[in-house]
């Protein structure tokens, strides 16, 4: 009896079928493409470039497996893959490196990817946070992390059913540990933040450049922090409806109100760019000309401990100085969150306490702010930071409006004997509108959150 040898498997072949379906799609002509189609080609397209991407990673693995390089006399296998493919080593140097870590150790991940369910930018932001997990954390308990991020990252796993883009996948991944530990995930939360922080203060910088025509162009990069910072000094300078008119009521209460001729009023007709721009140069007319007093113009609200925030930094004086960079004692433990919607290292909380204004989350026993009731139409400036520690942007699920552009929304109306309480959400200008339209139903649904949608309308 004759045994015949099955053929050996091949990728090359599949890999060249789709080059050519692909090739086709290409000589379609798009302008006869129904709208729905457009959207569904472009979700399609998504899913193959993850699917391409981690193939490729896959085949560089098995590449350096089998030490591909060393045949052809390259120097490395990121040497032989750049020559084949026209890109840089570095490009190639840092795939295989991600390409080890998928093989060995990230399954979830891997399988994810392989089937398009993760984009590029999202698989980094894991195994980056996934390699920098506390020592103590055992294999399991990795694991177990890593497939809750991955369900985030996907959709499945967060309550809007949406996946999370990279930006917010990474706020996610500082706390990925808490599935498993909490202690685990405060420890694993202050190493990322605290090294975050030192790798931005080595690449900050600015640069200025005097155009010679009446303008500066300038470029910079600047940490996380700061960066929300500015970003949140802008955006109140340039929210569409900035309330930067005040007067003092008779109380001694500043009151604001609706500054008709900012540039984001009606009939400016300005970019998003421009507008931004006209609040940097706002914001530049308006700094102190008496000198600096020191303080700054933060208000923080602080998830930490007092003992943490108040911890005496002198302990460490008890290592010796050259640890200090690398050193993760007691004053790294804890993280904070500001009123921008980012969280900080416990170091850098503590050098902005000094100069910034603490407001405490004051809760009753079922930790829920306390209102004001009927005493006041409009909610109030702390009424405002206690949702923020809840909303990051306009409570719309869909829209990525920040919080500095809300309007603070009564679920039940003032007219309608509704209290100025916490039970509110905030709403960007546009999506307020829409609220008080009788055309429009605003809605909790229990996975999308808050959506506003067009009411049917009744034939006569």
């Amino acid at each position: 009896m004759t045994v015949q040898a099955l053929p050996t498997p091949t990728a090359a072949p599949a890999v060249s079928e789709a080059s050519a379906h692909l090739a086709r799609a290409h000589e379609v002509a798009l302008e006869r493409v129904h709208r729905d189609e457009l959207a569904q080609l472009l979700t399609t397209l998504a899913t193959l470039e993850s699917q391409t991407e981690a193939l490729r990673l896959k085949v560089l693995a098995e590449a350096e497996r089998r030490q591909v390089a060393t045949d052809e006399a390259a120097t490395g296998t990121d040497a032989w893959a750049a020559a084949l493919t026209g890109t840089t080593r570095e490009i190639n140097a840092g795939g295989l490196h991600l390409a080890q870590l998928l093989k060995t150790k990230y399954h979830h991940t891997r399988q994810a990817y392989a089937a398009g369910q993760l984009r590029a930018d999202q698989v980094r932001v894991i195994v980056r946070a996934a390699e920098q997990a506390p020592l103590e954390t055992t294999p399991a308990q990795l694991a177990a992390a890593e497939e809750v991020l991955v369900n985030k990252a996907t959709g499945t796993g967060t309550r809007s059913g949406r996946p999370m883009n990279a930006k917010r996948l990474r706020q996610a991944a500082r706390r990925m540990l808490d599935i498993v530990d909490h202690d685990l995930a405060d420890k694993h939360e202050a190493i990322m933040l605290g090294r975050e922080s030192r790798r931005a203060k080595h690449e900050t910088y600015l640069a200025l450049h005097d155009n010679g025509d009446g303008t500066y162009t300038g470029k910079f990069t600047i940490p996380e922090l700061h960066g929300s910072l500015l970003r949140t000094a802008l955006e109140t300078l340039s929210a569409p409806r900035r309330l930067n008119k005040t007067r003092t009521s008779p109380e001694g209460e500043t009151i604001s109100g609706y500054d008709e001729s900012a540039p984001t009023g009606p009939g400016h007709g300005l970019s998003g760019w421009e507008i931004a721009g006209n609040a940097l140069c706002e914001l530049i007319e308006h700094l102190p000309t008496d000198g600096w007093n020191g303080a700054n113009a933060l208000t923080l609200l602080v998830t930490m401990t007092a003992e943490d925030l108040t911890h005496d930094l002198t302990q460490a004086g008890k290592l010796d100085p050259a640890d200090w960079p690398d050193w993760h004692g007691p004053d790294e433990t804890g993280t904070a969150k500001l009123d921008t919607g980012i969280r900080t290292a416990a170091g850098d909380l503590r050098r902005l306490a000094c100069e910034a204004g603490l407001v405490p989350a004051v809760l009753n026993t079922k930790s829920v702010p306390l209102d004001l009731g009927r005493t006041r139409r409009l909610h109030s400036h702390h009424q405002r930071k206690a949702l923020a520690l809840v909303h990051d942007t306009c409570a719309i699920g869909t829209c990525e409006r920040p919080f500095a552009w809300s309007e603070i929304h009564h679920l039940t109306p003032w007219s309608h004997h509704g209290d100025t309480d916490l039970d509110a959400i905030p709403l960007c200008s546009w999506h307020h509108h829409r609220a008080h339209d009788p055309r429009w139903h605003l809605t909790q649904h229990p996975l999308r959150g808050w959506e506003l949608r067009a009411r049917r309308r009744t034939r006569r």
